[in-house]
């Protein structure tokens, strides 16, 4: 469930269940648009599309987070996630969109990647918040398009770096 906490200008602070993403600037609160990757796709309301992400290597099959509810639940609707699987979070335009861990239940990776779909910010074994009032968010220092949750560990195992270049196609 999304949670409107407060419009101020151009911010828009959403608190998401197991992640908070608080898209800054000008970007719209539409979490869906015209990608590459969506190019001519009909997204479903009621299921995640996959995706295959490949990154220096090991292919990941990932949810997309494509929709506000799909963004909103994030991973936190998960008890634990596979070192081959993941999350694929799409937005309309780059950003620099902020995550916390509030009600997830195990801990992860969060990777933002470029419009060009290279990594430009690494939070690496991030665990869940004890509490809301102790729930750091995260904010990436470069603009991303993308954001991939992987399991804890995922980027130091496959030596993910920034400027690592990932590819990703739809599944299927």
């Amino acid at each position: 469930m999304i949670i409107l906490s407060a419009i101020i200008g151009s911010t828009l602070i959403a608190s998401i269940a197991g992640i908070s993403l608080f898209i800054m600037g000008n970007s719209s609160a539409t979490q869906t648009g015209s990608h590459n990757l969506l190019d001519g796709i009909s997204i479903p309301t009621n299921r995640y599309l996959k995706a295959d992400v490949t990154v220096n290597g090991y292919k990941l099959i990932v949810d997309l987070a494509l929709t506000q509810d799909q963004q909103t639940k994030g991973l936190a609707v998960k008890n634990h996630m596979n070192e081959s699987e993941g999350m694929l979070f799409v937005f309309q335009q780059p950003s620099r969109p902020s995550f916390w861990m509030k009600d997830m239940k195990f801990p992860i990776d969060i990777i933002w990647l470029g419009a060009n779909r290279s990594v430009v910010y690494i939070a690496p074994n991030l665990e869940p918040c004890p509490s809301q009032s102790d729930c750091p968010g995260y904010v990436p220092s470069r603009d991303s398009l993308y954001v991939l949750e992987t399991t804890a560990g995922f980027s130091h195992r496959h030596n993910v770096t920034v400027g690592t270049q990932t590819n990703f196609q739809l599944a299927g």
